[in-house]
């Protein structure tokens, strides 16, 4: 991808304009390079300027609508400089971002093309309704399950401590709490337990989720270790839904779960249960339901009480541009 971006530069024809300017004499005022290639990733990068002008930068002409994504070390100075651009992570799929540094210093302008790569979905993810989900629940504290069909650990709202699934009325494990102490907020940063760059959904971005398509599917149609629901597409796609072909359709699987109860034992083992984000009253949290029969609860006022665990499917933790 770097080299298609260093194409991309050069088709600028920043060799023929003079406001691009790569100098060879330390005493002449010139910037170089005059072209940054950068990659999806971002990171720092390097600009000098030569001469011995009392200089200006300055960035322009961003296509991006994100917020500073590119920040220089030094915007004014003297002489001989090397100024650090610093670029954040790409949050786009469609497009190169793209933006000029202006050097100006006596009666020149000088300028340098900054160009930065999209992003591309890792092998875990999937774009739904703009956002980068995961395929995979969260197993203990900031990791992942190694499969979509695993049920990872269970997780009460507004909480990090991680509990074990298990069968139908499988008892509270032993460090299950006496009791939950409720604090009326949403899903706290310091109280998530998804991996970095990672976060609980919030309700109504879970809620979108199901509402373009929740059905319920079994492991023989789709090869999965379990039964369980196809998100994020209509029925006849989920109809076609298998363990090899999530990604080329755009879905996602939740295995069937249950969650473990006010007291700690499992119940409801053959519903589909996952935590969302929003705190709906003192006592209810975020959590999506279904199962088989065709009940679907994309809210969780029914069921979502915050001292019930269950399972979560995390969101990554940026905005993505259009």
């Amino acid at each position: 991808m770097i080299g298609a971006v260093i194409s991309l530069l050069t088709l600028w024809g920043c060799d023929d304009n003079s406001d691009y300017v790569i100098g060879s004499n330390p005493n002449e005022f010139a910037i170089n390079p005059v072209a940054i290639p950068v990659s999806a990733d971002g990171g720092t990068y390097e600009l000098t300027v030569t001469g011995n002008e009392s200089w200006t930068a300055k960035l322009t002409e961003s296509n991006s609508s994100a917020q500073d994504w590119c920040t220089l070390s030094a915007t004014s100075g003297t002489g001989k400089t090397v100024i650090t651009l610093t670029v954040k992570p790409s949050t786009s799929f469609v497009k190169n971002r793209s933006l000029l540094i202006e050097v100006s210093g006596g009666n020149k302008t000088l300028k340098s093309r900054v160009l930065q790569e999209t992003m591309v979905l890792g092998e875990d993810e999937i774009l739904i309704n703009g956002m980068v989900w995961s395929t995979k629940n969260i197993g203990s504290p900031g990791t992942f399950v190694s499969s979509p069909d695993e049920i990872g650990q269970l997780y009460q709202f507004n909480r990090k401590v991680g509990y074990p699934t298990g069968p139908q009325d499988d008892p509270a494990p032993a460090n299950w709490p006496a009791d939950y102490t409720n604090d009326n907020t949403n899903w706290l940063t310091e109280n998530d337990p998804s991996p970095e760059g990672w976060r609980v959904p919030t309700t109504q971005e879970m809620a979108a989720l199901w509402e373009k398509g929740a059905t319920w599917v079994t492991a023989a149609q789709t090869g999965f270790k379990v039964d369980g629901i196809i998100i994020g597409v209509d029925e006849a796609t989920a109809k076609r839904a298998t363990k090899d072909n999530l990604k080329q359709l755009g879905c996602l699987f939740l295995p069937q779960s249950g969650w473990r109860s006010e007291s700690g034992m499992m119940d409801r083992t053959w519903l589909c249960a996952v935590r969302s984000a929003n705190s709906l009253s003192a006592t209810h949290g975020g959590m999506s339901l279904g199962d088989s029969g065709g009940y679907r609860d994309t809210w969780g006022w029914g069921d979502g009480q915050k001292a019930r665990a269950a399972m979560i499917r995390p969101v990554k933790n940026i905005q993505v541009e259009d």
